[in-house]
């Protein structure tokens, strides 16, 4: 198996036609369809086949594409990682984060790694709790930034603790319980919640209740935002959002229960091997921690 053929079976699993793949590598239709029977011949499998909906992966075929993407991502990286080990700091690094570390620290990560790596390739996917564990194992991430879980360390990941962070309930300024002290006064209110385990129910939990019977599923910062702003809505979130959502005419509710804690980290998985210029971002988020002085106990 030669990498060419790598590359062009690639093309065409992700553009599910062989014009397409042409199109993308500059070849002729031709050439790609050679390559693609030249490998199927010499693995002796059906790697694809057609349908109306385009080139249709068999298991062959998706088997090879997940091994084959890990490959592809790893010569990308071998060639960025001597190009920057010889001073020219470009290259590619993509990084999952939540709202708490985009909100929190990203700006001024930002501003140091760009002081550093100017003409570096950074993008960015915005997660939410629990963390996909598709992100975690897709080749193309470097690494996840988010708050860690116990059950989310298992035997394929590790992390770097940056920071704690409480959490607290948000309501819009002159909500009816803006002065609410516990908890309980507020299971008659409709909430809005990411997910339905960890830190919302340990909430309730801690005081012997109940999940609150009203409760909006939402997997969008923005939408959290927006009805807990212009609703009766009540919202859960890091305490390093307050001051960077305050101008929405968001107010804490001044709960005197213990707060949830959540431990903010770099997540990636073991086998992970990055580059240069993926190291300098993840030092970058390290320093702004350290410089803000968030604790990660």
């Amino acid at each position: 198996m030669k990498l060419h053929q790598l590359l062009v079976f690639n093309a065409v699993a992700e553009e599910k036609s062989l014009r397409a793949a042409a199109r993308k590598l500059n070849l002729t239709q031709p050439a790609v369809t050679r390559v693609a029977q030249e490998l199927e011949a010499e693995l002796g499998v059906t790697l694809m086949t057609r349908s109306t909906q385009g080139i249709e992966l068999t298991q062959y075929g998706l088997a090879l594409k997940a091994r084959g993407c890990r490959v592809l991502e790893e010569v990308r990286r071998a060639r960025e990682e001597i190009d920057q080990i010889k001073g020219n700091l470009s290259g590619k690094v993509r990084v999952g984060v939540t709202p708490t570390i985009a909100l929190a620290i990203l700006p001024r990560a930002m501003q140091r790694f760009r002081d550093k790596a100017p003409d570096a390739e950074i993008s960015f996917v915005e997660v939410r709790y629990p963390v996909s564990e598709g992100l975690l194992q897709d080749p193309a991430t470097d690494f996840v930034v988010c708050h860690v879980t116990e059950n989310m360390l298992d035997e394929n990941v590790r992390s770097i603790p940056l920071f704690a962070t409480d959490f607290l309930v948000l309501a819009r300024k002159g909500h009816r319980q803006a002065n609410a002290h516990h908890v309980a006064e507020l299971m008659d209110e409709e909430w809005v919640a990411t997910n339905l385990t960890g830190t919302f129910r340990q909430m309730f939990e801690q005081q012997g209740l109940p999940l609150p019977r009203r409760i909006i599923r939402s997997a969008s910062f923005a939408v959290t935002l927006a009805l807990v702003s212009r609703t009766d809505a009540l919202g859960f979130f890091s305490e390093h959002l307050v001051h960077s959502i305050a101008d929405l005419g968001l107010q804490k509710i001044p709960l005197e229960s213990r707060k949830p804690r959540l431990h903010m980290s770099i997540v990636m998985r073991k086998d992970a091997l990055f580059t240069p210029v993926a190291q300098l971002f993840m030092a970058c988020l390290q320093e702004v921690s350290k410089a803000a002085r968030l604790s990660p106990e």
